[in-house]
């Protein structure tokens, strides 16, 4: 009997202690602290001002903030952004699902459902925008439809000012009327 118990007890030690093995590239991926956001914020609110004039206010559902080197800010859970004049009045409004904020590089990504509203009333939808801070040019390489007072424009990529007011559409699609 206690040959039996003895080769039982060790079947059971080797079973449980070969079982239990952990990939050391999982626990570090789990435990990097790089890899966890320094900061997070639910219901969020940021301002941006450039010499104490406000010029974008950004709402998100949950904010993350992340350090190191190359550190940037996600927008998750649908965010909407507010582009301001000198004077303080709303030129435009963004609203994507997601979005992601370099810092280093003052650029942002937003896509999932992006739509771009200016001030004459004019929208865009699209997959997926690129907002760069510093030359306040707003474009995509995507599918965009823009509608305007004057109808409904389709094509592939566009170039804009962060106003949506002056935009390109790169490759129109679909058909143009003109009148005589």
């Amino acid at each position: 009997m206690t040959n039996r118990l003895f080769i039982s007890v060790l079947f059971a030690f080797i079973c449980l202690f070969s079982s239990c093995e952990n990939d050391i590239a999982e626990i570090r991926a789990i435990t990097n602290p790089r890899a966890l956001p320094v900061q997070s914020n639910l219901n969020a609110e940021y301002r941006y001002t450039e010499r104490g004039v406000l010029r974008n206010v950004l709402h998100a559902a949950q904010l993350d903030q992340y350090g190191g080197e190359n550190p940037y800010v996600e927008a998750n859970g649908g965010f909407e952004m507010s582009f301001f004049d000198s004077l303080g009045t709303e030129q435009a409004k963004l609203q994507a699902q997601a979005g992601t904020y370099y810092q280093k590089e003052h650029r942002m990504i937003a896509w999932g459902n992006v739509k771009l509203y200016n001030i004459k009333g004019e929208s865009l939808t699209t997959s997926r925008l690129l907002y760069e801070q510093d030359s306040a040019r707003i474009s995509t390489d995507q599918f965009v439809k823009i509608v305007s007072g004057d109808g409904t424009f389709y094509g592939h990529g566009l170039e804009s000012n962060e106003n949506f007011t002056k935009y390109k559409i790169l490759q129109p699609t679909g058909d143009v009327y003109l009148e005589d």
